[in-house]
């Protein structure tokens, strides 16, 4: 709109997993190897129906719209490289909504909640080197799938410590070590997710396992060598731009159902909200198969409702 200088802008993720799927269905994958299993065809065509919507309504608003199909949520987080073009500032983007597909919530129904949504990710990769002898002379080696054992004994029981309010994960769902029966393990490796809301907390957890790491150090003469892949920033939904929608929704008689935890999922979403006004929302799918799994499928008419609530948003005072 050539008279307007405010902007909303919408985003849907685009890229598909590498999972083989297993769903025998005339839309299934071709190809092989890779899978929207995560629901990113679902967001796109959402987003793809308010594009079209707009195409001949786009002058009954007063302000620009602005739709942002993104690639690379899974990995590399996509967003960043949308959030160096720019857009905010180039477009006066006032604020910006997405939307994920989320199983096991009431089918065709919108749930978000203010402030924090989805955690806060890291992915901490440990290898252990210790020394590498013979059992026969294990007193002159370094045991380092012994100090992992205990290590990772030490960091769960210090996790378990901090209040059960206080929501986070940290668990270890991969551990490599040794060559042979026989052979003390000289090296081993571990393979750590880290999430958290709370920069405070993420940090905290974060510090453990460099202080931990380092007391085993002094105490067993082995090496950690730490590998951190700093995953996606917090969804963190703007409290006011929430209670904003929820009104707007009610008042053309439409329900935003509010979800009273966060999840401990992550999304590069997170990286819009440190700059912009946001509210990301979940539309529920029913029972489904899990998202992430080759059997991973939903009813594709819960996305008119979807689609529906995005044109609701289109009027949002802002």
């Amino acid at each position: 709109n050539n008279n307007a200088n405010k902007t909303l802008a919408f985003r849907s993720d685009m890229d598909a997993l590498k999972i083989e799927e297993k769903n025998y269905i005339h839309f299934a994958s071709k190809n092989k190897g890779y899978m929207h299993a995560c629901g990113h065809d679902g967001h796109m065509a959402m987003l793809l129906g308010l594009a079209e919507y707009l195409n001949s309504h786009f002058k009954e608003y007063d302000r620009n719209f602005l739709l942002i199909f993104q690639p690379s949520e899974e990995e590399n987080c996509g967003a960043r490289s949308i959030l160096a073009t720019n857009f905010i500032e180039n477009y006066n983007v006032q604020a910006l909504f997405g939307f994920h597909v989320w199983p096991n919530l009431e089918k065709g129904k919108i749930f978000t909640r203010a402030n924090e949504l989805m955690a806060k990710s890291a992915e901490v990769n440990i290898e252990i080197i210790g020394k590498s002898v013979h059992v026969a002379n294990a007193s002159e080696g370094i045991d380092s799938l012994f100090v992992a054992s205990k290590y990772l004994l030490e960091i769960y029981e210090n996790e378990s410590k901090l209040d059960k309010s206080i929501f986070r994960l940290l668990k270890c769902g991969r551990l490599e070590s040794g060559t042979a029966r026989n052979i003390i393990s000289g090296s081993t490796k571990m393979y750590i997710t880290l999430r958290a809301y709370q920069n405070e907390v993420y940090n905290g957890l974060k510090d453990m396992l460099y202080n931990v790491a380092s007391k085993y150090e002094h105490e067993y003469g082995v090496k950690f060598v730490f590998n951190i892949n700093e995953g996606y920033e917090a969804v963190i939904n703007d409290d006011a731009l929430v209670n904003s929608v929820i009104n707007h929704a009610s008042r053309k008689g439409y329900k935003i159902n509010l979800l009273e935890k966060p999840v401990l999922q992550a999304e590069d979403f997170g990286c819009y909200t440190k700059h912009v006004k946001s509210v990301f929302f979940f539309l529920g799918l029913g029972k489904t198969e899990a998202l992430h799994t080759e059997h991973f499928n939903f009813d594709s008419a819960v996305l008119e409702n979807g689609l529906d609530f995005y044109k609701i948003l289109l009027d949002l005072e802002i």
